[in-house]
């Protein structure tokens, strides 16, 4: 309780956490800053080495942790990687929406296929997510949802277009959710990263390209870290941030300075 009398809630040791693209690079930071703040993380990924190694490293500092191997492109496969999650460790406090695919190509080329694997992945899936979690977290009362946009929501993208939009509709479900679900007091909040050294834009380019673009182009001549952004999802779930919901926070380093 503080001096003004209201209780804030945040994620408290013991809470679940569940990370999708638990064995990249995002969501591996996340998975460890979570471990660190002493949730039980539930690392979601299709593969099983990536994922493995997380739940390591989670443990290795001290963390609780659990893979489950999950394809999020598929909808019985969702459902009953949400039922074996909730087995094990009952209704989260967080749910992280952070994985994502980019099939590359411009409009005229993209393949109907590449498209509609985009929407699977990037929104059915945290449409999903939230539809199966929510209940739980709505009976305890508490919970945060945390979804990764992008700036190409925003700023658009050439030979991206599946993957802006589907970050844009990721910025209207959190929005939409965050309206619905304020009264029940699960906060949802979307993330948009700037390029950070994840394995995404490095599918494009080396590190020592996105260092040299961002000491000229970025106003604080750096790249992002994982880190940089998990550092952003331990304030989004802690008591600091009790009164934030419906928010899309840009973390770009003043790259894009998005309203």
């Amino acid at each position: 309780m503080s001096e003004d009398g209201i209780e804030r809630d945040g994620l408290k040791p013991g809470d679940g956490v569940v990370v999708t693209g638990g064995g990249g690079g995002f969501g591996r930071a996340f998975s460890k800053r979570f471990g660190r703040m002493g949730a039980r993380v539930a690392v979601w990924d299709i593969d099983a080495g990536r994922g493995g190694e997380t739940v390591a490293q989670v443990k290795a500092a001290g963390g609780e942790a659990r893979f489950y191997k999950v394809d999020l492109a598929n909808a019985a496969d969702i459902e009953a990687c949400v039922a074996a999650t909730l087995a094990d460790q009952g209704a989260p406090y967080c749910l992280v929406n952070n994985a994502s695919v980019f099939p590359r190509g411009e409009v005229v080329e993209l393949s109907l296929a590449a498209w509609e694997l985009t929407l699977k992945v990037n929104i059915t899936a945290p449409f999903l997510l939230c539809k199966l979690f929510g209940p739980r977290m709505i009976a305890e009362k508490r919970g945060v949802v945390i979804n990764l946009a992008s700036g190409r929501a925003v700023e658009g993208a050439a030979k991206g277009a599946n993957y802006a939009a589907t970050k844009a509709a990721v910025l209207s479900l959190t929005k939409s959710l965050a309206l619905e679900w304020a009264k029940h007091g699960v906060r949802v909040n979307a993330i948009i990263p700037g390029q950070s050294l994840t394995a995404m834009p490095l599918e494009n380019s080396t590190a020592e390209e996105m260092h040299a673009h961002a000491k000229v182009r970025n106003p604080m001549g750096r790249v992002g870290y994982p880190d940089d952004v998990a550092g952003l999802a331990a304030y989004l779930v802690s008591a600091d941030a009790a009164y934030m919901t419906g928010q899309g926070v840009a973390i770009n380093g003043g790259a894009v300075m998005i309203p």
